[in-house]
């Protein structure tokens, strides 16, 4: 009995340490972004919220932000829709080659991205779309399909195909059948498929040097060239702004997630 309580206190240290050194580097960003000095230094010696009002005031961040939140609102539409599609082609149809579509679809996501950039600065270059958003987020649309696909793809697996068999029978045609069966039976992963799509454009950083060109930066560009050029600690502020967006995401994945799960026990019964 000694020896197994002394187990789990080694294995509760260890959890702690591995957890204090994966939170610890966060939990100094966010330190420091309270910090009075004009440069990063640690620990702070005075509290301040200089940097979150340089951050919400300076028109220069403002601009980023907006930029990163209309390419990111677009890419995910374009990801989502693409994706969605993509995944009931594959899993619904007999599609000839369909094996050939999911290796295209999924082909981002073992691709580095060097690779997407450089090829795709070339490409816009010569159709004369660098630093156009829509050009932008196309190329974020690409790296997002592969995460709306496959989580798309596996929601499909696990529905029953019978249901919408069933609409069929009853008279409903293919479009109403998409309509009113698969897409809500499917809703709660297209909606995380989006949301993982909105933070891979929103936190995009190579691809997006390459083709944001001399326009308005996006956030992670403005924070890589800050970083790059001066390390003001206001850069550590829009780091703990990022990590709650995420935070807040993070918890609706999981409100979505026990929604698909609740949606999949109701759903035989229906």
């Amino acid at each position: 009995m000694g020896e197994t309580v002394i187990v789990k206190r080694i294995r509760f240290a260890l959890i702690a340490l591995v957890a204090l050194y994966l939170i610890g580097p966060t939990l100094v960003v966010i330190w420091l972004s309270f910090s009075k000095d004009e440069v990063l230094r640690f620990p702070p010696h005075l509290f301040s919220w200089r940097w979150y009002e340089e951050f919400l005031f300076d028109e220069r961040w403002n601009d980023a932000v907006l930029r990163s939140l209309l390419v990111g609102s677009l890419a995910t539409l374009f990801a989502t829709l693409i994706g969605s599609v993509a995944a009931f082609g594959i899993a619904r149809t007999r599609l000839p080659g369909k094996q050939i579509v999911e290796i295209f679809a999924i082909a981002p996501l073992v691709v580095p991205p060097i690779i997407l950039a450089t090829g795709g600065y070339s490409l816009y270059s010569n159709l004369n779309m660098i630093g156009s958003n829509i050009g932008l987020a196309i190329m974020h649309t690409v790296l997002g399909v592969p995460y709306v696909y496959l989580i798309v793809s596996s929601a499909l697996t696990r529905n029953d195909p019978s249901i919408e068999l069933a609409a069929l029978s009853l008279g409903a045609n293919r479009w109403r059948t998409i309509r009113d069966v698969t897409v809500p039976a499917n809703l709660p992963a297209i909606i995380t498929g989006a949301l993982f799509a909105f933070l891979i454009s929103f936190d995009e950083v190579v691809v997006t040097v390459f083709l944001s060109g001399s326009m308005t930066p996006t956030l992670p560009v403005r924070v890589f060239s800050s970083l790059s050029l001066a390390v003001s600690p206001v850069v550590a502020a829009v780091s703990t702004a990022q990590i709650i967006i995420a935070l807040i995401l993070m918890s609706l994945l999981g409100q979505l997630q026990r929604w698909q799960r609740r949606w999949s026990e109701v759903t035989p019964a229906l």
